[in-house]
């Protein structure tokens, strides 16, 4: 007996493999070792707990590169770090014991960052996090982040702010907002002046969301604080040009930092 398939049918089946052929189990999309090198990857678990960040603009974070040796670069969140690696098939990768330099660190975040990365054998970049592991235990998990994105890294100081009924200066007479973004955690964080803030962020090319900002309760006069957050809250767009970040409403510039 002989079986005939139409046009259509041979046409959706093969679509249906495709698909499923290019995910893996749970809807994740893996990435092959090109990704490793497209990405500044930003630190968010250590060993099975959540990292934080220590300082404004010195997270811990890798840079991979690739060469013979092949290079590996970053920071500890304290002191620089740099060494090589060997990258085999499609999930071996081990790296040669790392040099940091020697700025004193609080805590034993660093040591058990090198640590972990001695113990490293084996990778997968699944939806934008590498993912180290010994075997299958993950002992860190890092977050991509785009060399553009990456621009936005360190403190900034804003020196800008559309729709003031008074002077600038007048309404920030001696200190100014501040904002740092956290990759790690995809927060803003910053001070409006009096108090201390942070704020949810989402980015798409060059469109940027902020949710609603938790901040301490100190009372704070003369109405900054509140046009600093409110604006925060319409901005859509943003821009970097050398140490200058612009959020812009629609193609609107409404505020403007320097870098610190």
């Amino acid at each position: 007996m002989k079986i005939l398939f139409s046009p259509f049918l041979l046409a959706a089946f093969l679509f249906m493999s495709g698909c499923h052929s290019g995910k893996a189990h749970g809807g994740v999309v893996p990435g092959g070792s090109e990704m490793l090198y497209q990405y500044k990857w930003y630190l968010t678990e250590l060993q099975g707990r959540q990292y934080t960040f220590i300082g404004n603009d010195n997270y811990a974070h890798l840079l991979f590169s690739a060469g013979k040796p092949n290079k590996v670069s970053g920071s500890t969140g304290c002191n620089r770090i740099s060494g090589s690696y060997d990258l085999k098939g499609s999930k071996f990768i081990k790296f040669s014991p790392l040099v940091t330099t020697r700025m004193a660190c609080p805590g034993q975040t660093e040591s058990q960052f090198i640590e972990a990365l001695s113990q490293v054998n084996n990778w997968i970049i699944a939806n934008e996090q590498l993912l180290l592991k010994n075997g299958e235990t993950v002992v860190a998990k890092l977050n991509a982040v785009s060399m553009e994105i990456d621009k936005l890294s360190g403190e900034w100081n804003l020196n800008y702010l559309s729709g003031l009924k008074i002077a600038f200066d007048g309404i920030y007479p001696d200190k100014k907002p501040t904002i740092a973004f956290n990759f790690s955690e995809k927060e803003l964080s910053g001070n409006t002046t009096c108090n201390g803030f942070s704020s949810k962020f989402t980015i798409d090319g060059n469109n940027i969301h902020f949710a609603d900002a938790l901040k301490t309760f100190i009372f704070c006069e003369g109405g900054g604080e509140e046009a600093f957050l409110a604006m925060l809250k319409k901005v859509n767009k943003y821009s970097v040009d050398n140490n200058t970040l612009t959020f812009l409403t629609d193609d609107v510039a409404v505020m403007r930092f320097v870098k610190k």
